[in-house]
């Protein structure tokens, strides 16, 4: 999982750092390591319009908030084999 960090302190500065930075950072990376090897995803604060953060999703960048870090650890863990789990 590759993993990108951004601040948007407004809707129209989010196109330049969702969409114009993290989301072609996410095309290159699925190009460079294969659709199967590589979860491009970005982790936002701030403000973000809708239309961004749809966008950024069509074009392969799962989204997760920084206020809920939870949500992306829970993801995280869902991925896993149950082969690969350490014992209990």
């Amino acid at each position: 999982m590759a993993v990108e960090c951004k601040v948007s302190n407004s809707s129209t500065n989010s196109i330049k750092r969702l969409n114009n930075d993290a989301a072609v950072k996410a095309t290159t990376w699925r190009r460079e390591f294969g659709t199967t090897q590589i979860v491009p995803t970005a982790v936002l604060a701030g403000v973000y319009a809708l239309r961004n953060l749809v966008d950024a999703q069509e074009s392969g960048l799962t989204l997760f908030w920084a206020h809920d870090l939870q949500s992306m650890f829970d993801w995280m863990h869902s991925t896993k084999n149950e082969s690969d789990m350490p014992s209990r």
